[in-house]
């Protein structure tokens, strides 16, 4: 059964997932460049972080698999255009919603009310930063 705090935190929409730093990260012609070196969530798996501001026009989820990938997805759900988590040994994304919609890898919806699927996006590898492109 669910915590009285993790209904309240659905309610809400509020994700685990924790806003990076600004000065962690950059926009630049339409790509983001986050510096891997200085973001510990992201030396581990399942770890995640969003980007949100600096120019962007929508907030960017942030996150390395279980199998040692990065990946990149606007952070709204098609359903509420809540944010999203990535679920820790599910290999899934989920809403952050009462409704929790689960979606995989490449964004198709799995299970909820989500109509629709996430939008992902190219990540690259690039003199030791991640180059996310929008």
């Amino acid at each position: 059964m669910p915590s009285l705090t993790g209904l309240f935190k659905s309610i809400l929409g509020i994700c685990e997932t924790k806003p990076l730093s600004p000065d962690m990260w950059s926009v630049e012609d339409g790509k983001v460049r986050v510096k891997l070196d200085q973001v510990p969530e992201l030396s581990q798996k399942a770890g995640a972080v969003y980007l949100k501001g600096q120019g962007l026009d929508k907030p960017v989820l942030v996150f390395r698999t279980e199998d040692d990938q990065y990946l990149a997805f606007v952070n709204s759900c098609p359903h509420g255009k809540r944010k999203i988590d990535p679920v820790p040994g599910e290999s899934v994304l989920r809403c952050c919603s009462v409704g929790h919609s689960k979606f995989d890898y490449e964004g198709n919806k799995l299970s909820g009310p989500g109509k629709g699927s996430l939008t992902r996006c190219a990540v690259d590898l690039s003199d030791g930063d991640l180059v996310v492109t929008l």
